[in-house]
């Protein structure tokens, strides 16, 4: 198990990945990427785009959808730039939730995808109508890479105590009140996880 004593915590978090290098723990449980370019191939749109056609959907939600890319799950949408942030914290502080790999806004992205993440044309999520969300097809999102990780079994007891215990904690250290709800849990590596740290007061949200 990965401990607070192997993971440093970073008490101001300004967010930028690999900014330290991996234990050799972090890397025999999986927290490490099999390569650690991911920030360039963000930058480079032609690159990611290749990759992205390999793509395989894992699970979306209210503000996105994640896949499966060359061994990292990669979640492309309406995502804040204070997310990356607090879910890195929570992984460094808590673990307790997956370590972010890259992160980058306004990422150029092939059609097919951004029409498969658009809200009105894509996956749309039960808590929207047609009518309460606009269309984003063709437009450059935001990206974020992280590990894949297992859905974990819903209503568990040590599930209610986590997520109140990282609620409360990201809460007095951003001012953020997360959405966790019982698909919000993930298991990597025998391993409980929180996942989706987007505020939802954040002001991207009313873009969506």
């Amino acid at each position: 198990m990965v401990t607070s004593a192997t993971i440093p915590f970073i008490e101001d978090v300004h967010f930028s990945p690999l900014t330290r290098p991996y234990t050799l723990e972090e890397i025999s449980y999986g927290y490490a990427p099999a390569h650690n370019h991911w920030q360039d191939i963000l930058s480079a749109s032609s690159n990611f785009a290749r990759l992205l056609r390999k793509r395989r959907i894992i699970g979306y939600g209210a503000f996105g959808v994640v896949y499966k890319v060359d061994g990292a799950a990669i979640k492309i949408g309406c995502i804040g730039e204070s997310e990356p942030a607090i879910q890195q914290w929570v992984y460094e502080r808590h673990q307790r939730a997956l370590p972010v790999w890259a992160f980058g806004l306004d990422i150029p992205l092939p059609k097919t995808v951004t029409r498969e993440v658009c809200p009105i044309h894509g996956y749309l999520s039960n808590l929207w109508s047609r009518s309460s969300v606009m269309c984003h097809c063709n437009e450059p999102m935001s990206v974020l890479v992280m590990p894949v990780a297992e859905h974990a079994d819903q209503g568990d007891v040590d599930n209610h105590r986590i997520s109140n215990q990282i609620y409360e904690a990201v809460f007095e250290k951003f001012g953020v009140s997360l959405d966790v709800h019982k698909g919000n849990f993930l298991n990597f590596n025998g391993r409980l996880m929180v996942c989706d740290f987007g505020d939802t007061n954040d002001k991207v949200a009313d873009y969506w």
